[in-house]
């Protein structure tokens, strides 16, 4: 059976991504002492999106439903991530002021 290598690149950028959102919520905690909850659900979307490519390397089917869910459930997360990320930082422009 044949693997096609963009599952390779996706899963390799989605690792990737994963720790730098990892990273960067370690780094900003230790430098500023803020919990930037955001980047683990950054983090979270990377890891769910990561686990649908697994799943295609390991031989599923790409039309099977739960495929489709893992992708929703990561572009859900990554929607939240985005809103939180503009609540934090509206609240962080209004401690400043």
């Amino acid at each position: 059976m044949s693997v096609p290598a963009m599952y390779y690149v996706g899963l390799g950028f989605n690792l990737l991504l994963m720790l730098l959102s990892i990273g960067a919520y370690f780094y900003i905690r230790a430098r500023t002492d803020r919990k930037w909850n955001f980047l683990l659900v950054f983090a979270s979307a990377w890891v769910v999106s990561a686990l649908s490519y697994l799943f295609l390397i390991s031989g599923v089917s790409s039309g099977v439903w739960y495929i489709t869910l893992m992708r929703i459930v990561a572009y859900v997360l990554f929607v939240v991530m985005l809103v939180s990320a503009v609540l934090e930082l509206a609240k962080t422009k209004e401690r400043s002021d």
